[in-house]
């Protein structure tokens, strides 16, 4: 039974295949091949780079760098007790970069260029340099970059700028640049460009460096940085301290006003204060005495109350008569003295007497009456308590009353020396400032006849002995280097990159298959029918078809009666080779056959054009007989042709089936070769199967179009099929 490729088995072979692309490791030795290989390549490559590399140098003009070394700051030796402004600044990275551009600032240039007179050289001034003929092709160059280099305006973009005028105010403020470099503009960036400041690492020292043309005059221009910067530090802090003495001169007229003032306010209220001074001292004694009063007037008070309360609770429980136990009064002891002894009598009486006697009554009568008198006694003593009471609250509140006024007289007392005190620390204070600004004042007086700066120049540039720029022994040897270098590159690129297929022997070597030919290399061929047409008139094209034919012969050694082309895709190359092999097979005497059986896109169909009504489709299907498939070419091919159909079919479904190997079977009986332009491998659904052990099959390879790595899987498959015979044809056609 025929033989299909099983999905799992194209996965197998896809997994294979793709463990032998993963990439090996590249040994030592086989380096060092390659470059022995390449080795006239590679001098090659440094040749041309040490030669370069010298007329690069012999072409440029030398230059010259000189630096000096300037110190920013006075390193912490400036007096503690002086305003920022005149003492010396404290430094930070912030401020050194301010500081590195002060140097490279316009002031500083300006001033460089006008005392070494740069403007007067050529090297500073291009308009003082010889005009030379521009090289057409450097023109050509710069022109072709600036075009592709430089933005596309907008169509409107002049329409807006003229309704858009721009005012001389504009104008001006956007020129102040240009018009305080004047003509000195060119001098001044060309001095920039070749000027380097530099903080040395994280401290204070500064580098200097100036590039030119000559060593004096890059010697010249560093030092001359230092000194118009220091002479520009010393001018800024002396206009500086001449600024803050007129403000510190206004200040200290401010603060001897407010001195004045503020001593005036303290010394009148404290004679104000002073002229009160025995009301103060009274006001305390007197103070002292109502407090004394108030509080022995509240003692009295709460006794007499208390007396009061009890004697009118006893009056209240007992009578006037108990009341009278607790009241002392002499009137009231004369009562009680009479009570006893009227009692007394009325006791000895009742011994001697009856109790309706006249002597009884009589006694009886001086008693009630000495009671009621007793009694009448009491209410006007307890009549007497509460009085008593009543004044001593009265007191009391006149005693309080009194005392809160002189404690609010002595209140507003105690609210003058707070205020008294408070004007004397103020006054304090504007004169411990008073005396701090004079003291500036003086100290900055003293400053502006002194121009001190915060920098020194520590080292003076000098003029070099050789030029910096080139250094031309080691540009030669970098060159030769690097020359060397890529030298080896490219030829490590050239062994080690994939090699397009372009000969039969590196073919057959890397593929481990034969090579059954190759056809010559001829210009674009447009269809199979100026194939045809061409191997009429090109004997070198028809006998190369013969030489093919021959070998395909002496490969098998056998007469092949089927053969079956195949490509790695669907290409005019594997067409082409088909188109050969029929021709050559009908000019050896041989009746042939020409199957487009590439029913994904039938391009020998359409390169030969025969009609695909009547196709290999259609047989395969009994839709027609095979006979009536046939489309005899003509006597320019000799040979017959059966067209196909595009059909989304799988190619290997459809050549496993019996009816296709019925049909190879009937056209192997009515011709003696039957040649099928077959699928390309590039997707394993395209393959087809063992049709027959007669069958050879041919897998075509344009010539220096494609590398070994693309066409891997489809070699494999194409070895997977196992026909009778199997070559590889090296198609030059294109």
């Amino acid at each position: 039974m025929n033989k299909v490729i099983s999905p799992d088995r194209k996965l197998d072979v896809r997994l294979s295949k793709a463990a032998d692309r993963l990439p090996k490791t590249l040994e030592f030795s086989e380096v060092v091949r390659a470059l022995r290989r390449r080795m006239v390549l590679i001098l090659a490559v440094a040749v041309l780079c040490l030669a370069f590399a010298v007329h690069y140098l012999s072409a440029i003009t030398p230059t010259y760098a000189s630096g000096g070394q300037l110190l920013l700051g006075s390193q912490g030796l400036s007096e503690q007790n002086s305003f920022d402004l005149v003492e010396a600044q404290v430094l930070s990275n912030a401020v050194i970069e301010g500081e590195i551009a002060i140097m490279r600032s316009n002031e500083i240039l300006i001033k460089v260029v006008r005392k070494l007179r740069l403007d007067e050289d050529p090297e500073f001034n291009p308009a003082l340099r010889e005009q030379s003929e521009p090289n057409p092709v450097t023109t050509w160059l710069k022109t072709t970059l600036k075009s592709i280099l430089k933005p596309a305006q907008q169509e409107g973009s002049t329409a807006v700028a003229a309704a858009a005028p721009v005012n001389q105010e504009i104008l001006d403020a956007a020129s102040v640049n240009e018009r305080t470099l004047g003509e000195l503009g060119a001098a001044v960036n060309i001095v920039r460009r070749g000027l380097s400041i530099k903080q040395q690492g994280t401290s204070f020292l500064m580098s200097v460096q100036a590039t030119s043309e000559s060593g004096p005059k890059a010697a010249a221009i560093s030092n001359t940085v230092m000194s118009e910067y220091i002479r520009f530090l010393a001018d800024e802090r002396f206009q500086a301290a001449s600024r803050f003495a007129v403000w510190l001169e206004g200040r200290v007229e401010e603060l001897a006003n407010n001195v004045e003032a503020s001593e005036r306010a303290v010394l009148e209220l404290r004679g104000a204060m002073e002229a009160d001074a025995d009301n103060g001292a009274r006001l305390e004694q007197q103070m002292q005495e109502f407090t004394t009063k108030l509080v022995n007037a509240r003692a009295e008070l709460a006794e007499a109350e208390a007396q009061a309360r009890r004697a009118i609770q006893v009056n209240d429980d007992g009578g006037p008569l108990a009341a009278a136990n607790i009241l002392t009064s002499d009137t009231i002891l004369e009562f009680r003295r009479t009570l006893t002894d009227l009692r007394r009598e009325e006791a000895e009486a009742s011994l001697n007497f009856s109790e309706t006697s006249a002597r009884m009554d009589a006694i009886r009568r001086a008693i009630a009456k000495t009671e009621a008198e007793l009694s009448g006694e009491v209410n006007n003593l307890l009549l007497q308590l509460n009085n008593r009471v009543e004044i001593l609250r009265l007191n009391v509140r006149t005693l309080a009353i009194s005392l809160r006024s002189f404690e609010g007289l002595n209140l507003e007392r105690s609210k003058q020396l707070i205020k008294l005190n408070q004007l004397q620390r103020v006054a304090d204070i504007n004169r411990r400032v008073y005396e701090d600004f004079l003291g500036r004042y003086r100290q900055v007086s003293e400053f502006q006849k002194i121009p001190v700066s915060d920098a020194k120049v520590i080292t003076y540039a000098t003029p070099p002995v050789s030029p910096s720029y080139p250094r031309k022994k080691v540009a030669a040897i970098l060159s030769l280097i690097g020359g060397l270098s890529i030298g080896a590159a490219l030829a490590l690129f050239v062994e080690l990159r994939p090699k397009k297929l372009s000969a039969p022997l590196q073919i057959s070597r890397e593929t481990g298959m034969a090579v059954l030919g190759s056809t010559p290399r001829l210009k674009k061929i447009g269809s199979a029918r100026e194939l045809l047409r061409q191997l009429q008139k090109d004997k070198a094209l028809a006998q190369a078809a013969l030489n093919l034919a021959d070998n395909v012969n002496l490969h098998t050694g056998r007469t092949l009666r089927s053969i079956f082309v195949t490509s790695h895709n669907a290409n005019e190359n594997r067409t082409f080779t088909s188109v050969l092999l029929a021709w050559a097979s009908v000019q050896r005497g041989k009746s042939c056959v020409l199957v487009d059986g590439d029913f994904r896109t039938a391009q020998l169909t359409k390169s030969l054009g025969v009609s695909d009504e009547a196709s290999f489709i259609s047989a395969i299907h009994n839709e027609k007989p095979p006979s009536e498939c046939v489309v005899v070419m003509g006597s320019d091919s000799g040979f017959d042709c059966i067209g196909t159909q595009v059909s989304a079919a799988d190619p290997s479904v459809i050549y496993n089936a019996e009816r296709v190997q019925e049909l190879i079977s009937v056209l192997r009986e009515a011709y003696e070769v039957v040649i099928v332009d077959a699928p390309g491998l590039e997707d394993a659904s395209n393959s087809f199967a063992n049709l027959n052990s007669q069958d050879l099959g041919i897998f075509t390879i344009a010539k220096n179009k494609i590398t070994l790595g693309k066409i891997e899987d489809s070699l494999h498959i194409f070895e997977e099929m196992k026909l009778g015979g199997s070559g590889i044809v090296l198609n030059g056609m294109v």
